[in-house]
């Protein structure tokens, strides 16, 4: 009988090969999760983000709605147009209303507040005390952040147009598209708000 002296086993270039496999699944398993975590934390900034402008655009959204005259007796709405919005409003429940400014510079909508002072009581420019309320707007050469409505505002309407009759206004609607990490996913947050002054709903 003749037996087969050969055993049976990997050759090296078996084994190289193997090798190469294996270290290619690894690191297209290393990639993969270092993409899915770079994706985690963008979906984990937007979510943020649309948390904090919730909470940003219903402290604006309060402080519109409940415009009212200033302190010296001048109108409820000072000055109005597509991208700035200048109010009075008593937005830290004093019984004084500060003078209220919200404006667009360059990407960034910032506030502006101004508290009354002196007897009688009169609103200094130079007190004002600007902060930035939302970052990374994505905006077009057509952007309205603030849009207009009179009394006979049904919800068919277009918007009122420039220059703003500021006597008139009844409605104002605020559009803002906003990114915490331009052109990348998941896509931009759209905040839009329809306000309705209380104070000159009756007007």
């Amino acid at each position: 009988m003749i037996h087969n002296s050969r055993q049976k086993g990997f050759s090296l270039l078996e084994v190289i090969i193997v090798v190469a496999m294996a270290v290619g699944v690894l690191f297209v398993v290393v990639s993969l999760r270092g993409s899915v975590g770079t994706l985690q934390d963008i979906i984990s900034q937007k979510l943020e983000s649309r948390r904090d402008l919730d909470q940003t655009f219903q402290i604006l959204v309060t402080e519109i709605r409940s415009a009212g005259p200033s302190s010296a007796g001048a109108y409820p709405i000072e000055a109005a147009g597509s991208s700035t919005l200048t109010f009075y409003s008593d937005i830290d429940k004093d019984d004084i209303f500060e003078k209220v400014r919200y404006f667009l510079a360059t990407s960034t909508i910032k506030r502006g507040v101004i508290e009354p002072s002196g007897n009688p009581l009169t609103y200094a420019t130079s007190s004002e005390v600007v902060t930035t309320v939302v970052e990374n707007l994505i905006l077009s050469t057509s952007t309205s952040i603030f849009e207009y409505y009179d009394s006979a505002y049904t919800g068919l309407e277009a918007p009122m147009t420039i220059p703003i009759d500021v006597t008139r206004v009844r409605i104002v609607r605020v559009s803002v598209l906003a990114d915490v990490a331009p052109g990348k996913a998941p896509k931009p947050t759209l905040f839009t708000n329809t306000i309705t002054i209380r104070n000159l709903r009756s007007n």
